[in-house]
């Protein structure tokens, strides 16, 4: 969690309280999380064997919602995999943004 929290202060300029707060849905989830810090690392997301939840991986995410940055893509894989159905309705309405 340390990574991605250092992410977000260092590179969001988020302040540490709500950097721990936008970190905190990965932290039950340890295979999104570790990546979710690959990606932290290179940048870029895995083409061999990435992580598939639903049926979407998070360069799948990112496609459809390019406003997103890796932390927000792996914290709507989080969403995926604890509400598919709110996730999939989200999806299926392209995103909206309020």
């Amino acid at each position: 969690m340390e990574k991605i929290i250092n992410y977000l202060i260092n590179t969001q300029n988020q302040k540490p309280e709500v950097a721990a707060k936008i970190a905190s849905p990965l932290e039950k989830h340890d295979d999104i999380r570790a990546e979710l810090e690959r990606w932290i690392d290179k940048q870029e997301y895995p083409q061999i064997n990435p992580l598939t939840i639903e049926g979407y991986t998070a360069e799948m995410i990112s496609k459809l919602a390019p406003f997103m940055d890796g932390v927000g893509v792996y914290n709507f894989l989080v969403t995926l995999r604890e509400r598919p159905e709110n996730a999939k309705r989200i999806i299926a309405e392209g995103f909206k943004r309020k």
